[in-house]
Order: structure tokens, then sequence, then C-alpha cells
């Protein structure tokens, strides 16, 4: 399954129908992401207290599976992940070019436009709607959803 619940369940695309949906670029083993992973969360619990509208989804950077489990155990709201062995963890970074430094070699013809931690935007399509969702996030709270809203 290319997409799980925290709690390691498989789930389908249909999961973010109708949500609006941000790509979390992250790694426990970075400072300022285990700085940002805390706001997320609390957002992510504020704005779907009542009405589930927001999904983010964790595309880790972590050195093993086993370590991005536990970073999302740990620090993670309730979200979902991309599973750690799916190439469609890879494709993501690619596509958007968010990943770590020590990353690049991996992705030698993709331009890294952002380091880790990243939050990106995507519409149904997955078209990027907003690059710098966690500056959104840190500047406006829970009015950035509302600025991505789909519904």
């Amino acid at each position: 399954a290319d997409l799980t619940t925290k709690d390691g369940e498989a789930v389908g695309l249909s999961a973010l129908s109708g949500k609006a949906v941000a790509l979390y670029f992250s790694a426990h083993w970075c400072p300022p992401c285990k700085r940002f992973t805390p706001i997320l969360k609390d957002l992510y619990e504020e704005v779907n207290e009542d009405d589930a509208k927001f999904e983010v989804v964790f595309v880790s950077s972590d050195d093993s599976a086993a370590l991005a489990k536990e970073y999302m155990e740990e620090m993670h709201g309730d979200w979902l992940m991309v599973s750690y062995d799916s190439p469609v963890r890879e494709a993501l970074k690619q596509k958007f070019g968010c990943f770590a430094g020590k990353e690049q070699g991996k992705f030698p013809n993709s331009e890294r436009r952002n380091g880790i931690p990243a939050l990106v935007v995507v519409g149904q399509d997955g078209s990027e709607l907003c690059f710098n969702g966690t500056s959104a996030v840190e500047g406006k709270g829970p009015a950035a959803v509302a600025d991505w809203a789909v519904w």
C-alpha cells in the first residue's frame, strides 16, 4: 500500500477526497522538523475538531522504515503517511523538489527547491497549490487551511 494511517492500516486515495491536502516532508533527525511537527499537529487537531477537512501526508526522509514509524508514533498527528518502501515516497520528493540535503545524491536530476521540513499543499489532481506551507502555518495558523479550502 502506498498510503497508511498512523497505525499502519492501508488506505486508498479516497481518504483524501474533499480535503485540503498537505504533503509533509520531514525526518526525525532534523531539529527544525522536530520544532515544526508539534505546531503542525496542533493546527491539524484544531482545524479538524468538528469536521475532517485537512489531511497531512507524511513523506519521510528518515534513514529507515523503523525510524520513520517511531517518529510518526512519537510526534506526529493522527494523519497519513506514504509507506516508506513505496516508490511514491521518492517520486513525491523529486516532483516537488523537497528533500534533505544528504538525499541530493539520490536525485541528481532533480532541483532541490526546499530542504526539510517542507509542507506543500496540493490539489485533488496533485498540482501544487502552496509551496511554502510551513511559513503559512506559522504565520496564519488555522486561517492558512481556510486559504487552501477545497470544500
